[in-house]
């Protein structure tokens, strides 16, 4: 009876060794998750702002594409009204 009163606690006490262990992986595992739930926070706040200025620039982008080409058609007018203008003299 002895043995098995032995056996029985020393598996007991290695059943309270395992929970407290637990106990202190789940504390740390849950600071971690707070901490990665805040960096996602973090980076989707970023994402948000980064996706805002990508559509400011592409729309910057589409004004410039738009006054290159008047700034062409305007260069190839006054070209040809000089070119009309040396004919002349």
């Amino acid at each position: 009876m002895e043995s098995n009163l032995n056996t029985l606690e020393n598996k007991v006490l290695e059943a309270i060794k395992l929970i407290k262990e637990l106990r202190t992986e789940n504390s740390r595992l849950k600071t971690d998750n707070e901490d990665l739930e805040l960096r996602n926070l973090e980076l989707e706040e970023l994402n948000s702002k980064l996706n805002h200025q990508l559509s400011e620039s592409l729309q910057q982008a589409a004004n410039v594409e738009v006054y290159e080409e008047k700034r062409k058609e305007i260069e190839s007018r006054v070209g040809g009204l000089l070119d009309q203008l040396e004919a002349l003299g």
